[in-house]
């Protein structure tokens, strides 16, 4: 259970003739007094404006000059881009002919400059590069040893004197496997081309099979 909420207390006066006695004496000089000048008559602001008097038209607004617009007149106005905000970053813009390493770099080494303190300005860091560009000269390395590569593999299977291009293992040992084969395959065919064939009766051969069953 909740606790008890504590009522209002009343701190003002208590009892209420004597504080509409105050009231009262307050407004004494407000509630039905007469005017100070009996011939002077006030006009309500909305009658003088009805009738337009220039004492009771509005002033105007007191137009403050903009410093900087008297800076920036020569300047050509930049486009806004969609979404973008106040800061400097969000409204840079790739240039014509600019790669997108590039201009990822120099987006970055924008932010970099807004998010460094002032000590950097002084002492400017040298020795420090960004990772971005210690990844991308290790990938041009990488990329010119692999060129380096193919050319002296392209060198070393270049057509000889004779204009026949060296085989690589594999090609070689299919080569002799198939020459292998043709050897053997024209071994077979000399071996039966040396074979006789005679076409003799069935009772010759019993005879020649059998000779101890002649009649």
């Amino acid at each position: 259970m909740g606790r008890k909420i504590p009522a209002k207390k009343h701190h003002g006066v208590k009892d209420p003739v004597k504080q509409q006695a105050q009231r009262m004496k307050k407004l004494k000089t407000q509630i039905n007094a007469p005017p100070t000048d009996p011939d002077d008559q006030p006009m309500p602001r909305s009658v003088a404006r009805l009738f337009g008097l220039p004492e009771y038209e509005p002033k105007p607004k007191k137009q403050f000059k903009n410093k900087k617009q008297s800076s920036e007149v020569n300047e050509p106005k930049k486009p806004h881009v969609k979404g973008s905000s106040k800061n400097p970053v969000s409204s840079l813009q790739r240039l014509p002919g600019e790669s997108g390493r590039s201009f990822s770099l120099r987006i970055n080494s924008a932010i970099r400059t807004l998010n460094n303190d002032r000590t950097d300005d002084d002492y400017p860091v040298t020795d420090m590069q960004d990772d971005q560009d210690i990844k991308g000269t290790a990938m041009a390395e990488r990329n010119e040893r692999r060129a380096r590569k193919r050319k002296k593999d392209a060198g070393r299977a270049a057509p000889g004197e004779q204009g026949e291009e060296k085989a690589s293992r594999g090609q070689q040992l299919t080569l002799r496997k198939k020459a292998k084969k043709e050897k053997a395959a024209e071994e077979s065919n000399l071996a039966r081309a040396e074979l006789s064939y005679e076409r003799i009766s069935f009772a010759k051969w019993r005879t020649r099979a059998h000779p101890h069953h002649q009649t």
